[in-house]
């Protein structure tokens, strides 16, 4: 969060432009960026603007989500960063076009699953498709939520019950699988 905050938007560009060549090398052409380090409005729009860049710059079609809810920042309390979130970000985010979906870190030590419906509520009411991160550590519910809301996926899954997984195949929810940060965490 600090150096993506303190880092000028050159400066950002061309990191995420050095990712974006390493995987055109590997043949990829398409990618979906997610924000999520800035945590705040402000810096949560430039990282978008700097996905929306690579894109305008040939370097790979690009899809991007608001990720302003990947945590709480240390300076802002809780329910006023939701408040952040819901009433300006995505309002921010959407009008801009800066982002095509918003994704919530909706787990045991992140946002509640009352939280992230706040949230995606928010975002689908903005025009925007609905992600989570859900499951990682504990089972609130999210896979249940992402299905009543129709969402383009679910990331991580590593803690969701069978009955989450239905919900989420019969409402077409795709579901992502993150190996590596399982076996990293």
């Amino acid at each position: 969060m600090r150096w993506s905050r303190e880092a000028s938007d050159e400066a950002l560009f061309e990191a995420a432009a050095a990712r974006a060549r390493r995987l055109r090398a590997f043949g990829v052409t398409s990618a979906e960026v997610k924000s999520g380090y800035g945590l705040s409005t402000e810096h949560e729009l430039r990282h978008l603007r700097v996905a929306r860049r690579l894109q305008t710059e040939g370097l790979l079609q690009v899809t991007t989500s608001l990720l302003g809810a990947h945590a709480v920042p240390p300076d802002v309390e809780r329910d006023a960063y939701v408040d952040e979130v819901v009433e300006r970000m995505i309002p921010k985010a959407a009008e801009e076009g800066l982002a095509d979906a918003c994704d919530v870190y909706l787990d045991d030590g992140a946002f509640t699953r009352d939280e992230a419906a706040r949230i995606l509520g928010a975002a689908k009411a903005a025009g925007l498709r609905a992600r989570a991160h859900v499951g990682q550590f504990a089972d609130l519910g999210g896979a249940e939520l992402m299905a009543e809301l129709g969402a383009l996926s679910a990331d991580h899954l590593e803690a969701v019950s069978e009955g989450g997984l239905r919900a989420m195949a019969e409402a077409g929810v795709v579901a992502v699988l993150l190996p590596g940060a399982w076996r990293t965490l």
